[in-house]
């Protein structure tokens, strides 16, 4: 009897921890999305003339500008999928993802520079020139979109030599940049601080792969949201789910603020706005102090990147 009240208490003790860490979590989230939007106004000031960078290449902000405020607006979303504790956190992870990997997008064009944000805009005209006349098969069914847009020979011609830059000999399309994800990150990690490119490889490792088997809807994710793998086992009563859903809640919202804080710290030491930088990692300082976090610190082999 006595070891069923000490696990009582213990699932009351983690309940209590996490609840708490997810709450100041999603503080931080909300701050952060502010930041970005602070990073974003810097940005469009620069495009517009009013207030020049005092660093960075203006061809690349162009590009990175769009990219950064669709990857601030996923913040919200996040946000919105964790404010009750419900397995609507299953919707946040590919969300996660999506931010994690356009923060990456994000830093690895600014880490190689004006060529590699003209490749991210042919590739983007090139797909939207696709997107006229696509086809698409699967058994004895074949479906096709088309619609009608009046383009002058020259136009035709210099979009479908886009489309061939990226394509394979087969003919199927190739992604916007030949590097993978490690590729990508290794890049950022040869020109922004290490803590940034920790941070980010902390967030990419945390939700890249379960991120995945929910978009795929596999079995396995379906069962994630039920416990298995994530070594609380399958949960027998109301609080033991909770627990499990904030579990679910703290993965998504750490790859999230990992990731925004990556964004703003590298954002700002390229265009030399090191106010931002010092506020992004305030916002990192926060997170190391909230209980689940700490605890989790202390029980480490190390200490946790400095911003």
């Amino acid at each position: 009897m006595r070891a069923g009240n000490d696990d009582g208490r213990a699932l009351a003790a983690d309940l209590d921890a996490m609840t708490a860490t997810v709450a100041g979590m999603r503080e931080i989230l909300q701050a952060q999305t502010r930041l970005v939007d602070a990073c974003l106004h810097c940005l469009q000031l620069s495009r517009t003339g009013e207030r020049p960078l005092a660093a960075g290449d203006p061809e690349v902000v162009d590009v990175v500008l769009t990219m950064a405020h669709m990857v601030g607006i996923s913040g919200h979303s996040i946000l919105r999928l964790t404010e009750e504790v419900s397995l609507h956190v299953r919707d946040a992870y590919p969300i996660a993802r999506s931010i994690v990997e356009g923060v990456v997008n994000v830093l690895f064009i600014m880490a190689k520079g004006r060529d590699m944000a003209a490749r991210a805009k042919r590739h983007a005209e090139q797909k939207a020139f696709r997107d006229l006349h696509r086809t698409w098969q699967a058994g004895e069914t074949t479906m096709a979109v088309q619609r009608i847009v009046e383009l002058t020979p020259g136009e035709r011609s210099r979009l479908e030599a886009l489309a061939a830059e990226f394509a394979w000999r087969n003919g199927r399309e190739k992604d916007w940049t030949d590097e993978n994800i490690a590729e990508r990150l290794a890049a950022i990690a040869a020109t922004f601080p290490r803590s940034s490119h920790i941070i980010l490889s902390a967030a990419t490792f945390n939700i890249y792969r379960h991120a995945s088997e929910v978009v795929h809807g596999t079995y396995f994710a379906a069962m994630h949201f039920w416990g298995i793998g994530g070594g609380r086992g399958r949960p027998t009563n109301g609080d033991q789910m909770r627990l499990l859903v904030l579990d679910h809640q703290f993965a998504v919202l750490m790859s999230a603020t990992f990731a925004f804080t990556a964004l703003v710290e590298c954002v700002a030491a390229y265009i030399g706005e090191s106010g931002l930088k010092e506020l992004a990692g305030k916002q990192l300082d926060r997170l190391r102090a909230l209980p689940a976090v700490a605890e989790a610190l202390l029980s480490s082999d190390g200490p946790a990147p400095s911003p």
